[in-house]
């Protein structure tokens, strides 16, 4: 008699397979012991939690709430590994996201810094750059959103 900790580990470890193929054969004793249910006994604590009902065969009766509640604790895991596993895909993409837009930001400095070189300070847009400037801590990060700014605005 296996109690049903005993089964949740072989969930666990089906689960688990998908990552390592070496678990494949607990999955394999698993599905026996599904097809099987006479090999599955109800564990004490399933039976404590399920009142005996008169003019009913109790044995069988707790035996297949003991097999439902197995396919639900099954099932609730399956959603917790899904949610698990959006949620990483979520964070990598958030984090693909911060790592392009680092590089476009790291190209754009480069291009800044070019134009920088050729900007003409006593120039109309050299001047109005100066005022444009003076609120950011170096003319390199300002020339950045600036370049930023007209590329977005030009088609």
């Amino acid at each position: 008699m296996e109690s049903i900790d005993d089964i949740l580990a072989s969930v666990k470890a089906e689960y688990e397979e998908k990552d390592n193929p070496k678990l494949l054969h607990k999955s394999q004793q698993l599905k026996e012991k599904l097809v099987n249910p006479h090999a599955i006994a109800p564990s004490v604590e399933v039976v404590e939690n399920f009142p005996l009902q008169p003019g009913k065969n109790n044995l069988s009766y707790s035996h297949e709430d003991s097999v439902l509640a197995q396919v639900k604790a099954e099932f609730e895991e399956q959603e917790k590994a899904q949610n698990l596993k959006e949620q990483q895909q979520l964070a990598e993409k958030k984090i693909k996201q911060e790592q392009i837009k680092q590089q476009q930001r790291e190209a754009l400095a480069s291009q800044a810094k070019e134009w920088l070189k050729n900007l003409n300070p006593l120039s109309e847009e050299g001047l109005w750059f100066e005022e444009f400037a003076y609120a950011y801590p170096a003319k390199l990060d300002a020339a950045i959103d600036y370049l930023q700014a007209l590329r977005e605005t030009q088609p």
